[in-house]
């Protein structure tokens, strides 16, 4: 991130202190990758408070060297938030978010510690407890970006994920974090290891493997939203 005061100070402070980013991360309990995409993507956009004390006393600093005096502004909305459904006799709906956030099938979208909800869908409440066992409160609505996962999902189509459902299985899929960006891919276990095997339907696309500390997994996949 150009020009931003706070970012360069931690950079030299890391460069200081011979400290990695990836070791200062896990240091604050996070994902390897979490100060890189902090530094280079701007993702989260500012730090926690309890991050920026954490680091300061790993680095030995004043906390304040490592806030920002004031939050950046929001991005615009693209689209305006959906209005609540009219009530339906008879069938209850649920509200599930839409978060302001893609996962890449294919080149790498990033997730943000904190994201915003661009829109607000309503389900019907049995299709998402009977059919897609899942708690209401625990979905979340992302977008699709790339066309790795073709014919499975193409790129716009949205993913309605349950986030509580984090130990994934051979076969299923999964939105994860797998170091680099934030993807949806089928998982493969790899007896034996602390691995995963990440594969893609595009053929043009070959699987890979990912250390399982590496790997944040964000939820199950329950079901692919398209409009025809």
């Amino acid at each position: 991130m150009p020009n931003d005061p706070v970012r360069a100070r931690l950079r030299t402070l890391l460069r200081e202190n011979d400290l990695t980013m990836a070791r200062a991360s896990t240091a604050l309990g996070r994902n390897r990758a979490y100060l890189q995409q902090y530094l280079v993507r701007g993702m989260p956009k500012v730090l926690g408070f309890q991050d920026s004390e954490t680091l300061a006393k790993l680095l030995g600093c004043d906390p304040a060297e490592l806030r920002h005096a004031a939050l950046p502004p929001r991005k615009p909305r693209t689209r305006p938030r959906r209005p609540g459904p009219r009530a339906l006799p008879g069938i209850p709906l649920v509200p599930v978010p839409e978060m302001e956030v893609e996962a890449a099938a294919g080149g790498g979208a990033v997730a943000g510690e904190s994201v915003d909800e661009t829109a607000r869908w309503y389900l019907p409440e049995a299709m998402v407890r009977h059919e897609g066992d899942a708690d209401p409160k625990a979905l979340r609505i992302l977008r699709v970006k790339g066309d790795s996962m073709e014919p499975e999902m193409r790129e716009g189509d949205r993913l309605l994920v349950d986030t509580a459902k984090r130990r994934p299985a051979t076969g299923e899929l999964f939105v994860l974090f797998d170091g680099t960006g934030l993807v949806v891919k089928r998982i493969e276990t790899v007896p034996g290891e602390a691995r995963l095997r990440l594969l893609s339907a595009n053929p043009a696309y070959a699987p890979y493997t990912v250390l399982g500390v590496e790997v944040h997994i964000v939820g199950k996949v329950v079901w692919v939203l398209r409009k025809m």
